[in-house]
């Protein structure tokens, strides 16, 4: 009895000295850690729409935090002629949105899977087309549209990142009642860009 009272003492303070014992980060912790502090802002340019359409639509974002992030999209033709193929073409558009990411906890965050959820407000050119000699008149409205999307985003340690997403937003119908255009908007890209 009098040898199981010294080593019960013994274990309980080497037990109590394991727990408050803190472990050292290693390097490889230590620069996340950095990186997660000091890069919170991105800026990205989606190379589809330039490709495509084309138009200019770079988007900023700013990290909240390893699982969630703010940002807004600008959108602007750089087509301004006469788009035969087109009825309705979208002309600027800037589109607020907030993200929650998934899967992000092996490192410095705000990458992987995520969701939004966004408002679009934008104005598009309606080509009416009045005759078959390609003779149309052209009117200009204003629409916002709320929505959702998803996507993924790949980020390397030194900040290049390439985010490809898809979502879809159902339109307020504020243009008057005499014109009846799209009542979804789609939203989407691929974008490249840096977190700095």
């Amino acid at each position: 009895m009098k040898k199981v009272f010294p080593i019960s003492i013994f274990v309980f303070f080497l037990s109590l000295s394991a727990i408050c014992q803190e472990d050292e980060p290693t390097d490889s912790q230590k620069r996340i850690a950095t990186f997660s502090i000091d890069k919170r802002n991105e800026l990205s340019l989606d190379v589809l729409s330039a490709i495509a359409i084309p138009a200019l639509n770079p988007r900023y974002e700013y990290i909240l935090g390893r699982y969630s992030g703010v940002g807004v999209d600008l959108f602007v033709t750089l087509d301004g002629g006469e788009l035969d193929d087109y009825s309705e073409l979208e002309s600027f558009s800037i589109t607020p949105y907030y993200r929650q990411y998934f899967f992000s906890k092996e490192d410095y965050g705000a990458k992987g899977f995520y969701a939004e959820g966004f408002v679009k407000f934008f104005t598009f050119k309606e080509f009416v087309f009045e005759d078959f000699d390609s003779n149309f008149n052209e009117e200009s409205y204003f629409d916002t549209s709320i929505g959702a999307g998803i996507g993924w985003k790949w980020i390397s340690q030194s900040g290049f990142l390439v985010d490809l997403g898809i979502g879809v937003g159902r339109n307020l119908g504020l243009p008057s009642e005499e014109f009846v255009g799209e009542e979804v908007q789609l939203r989407g890209g691929l974008n490249f860009g840096w977190r700095f």
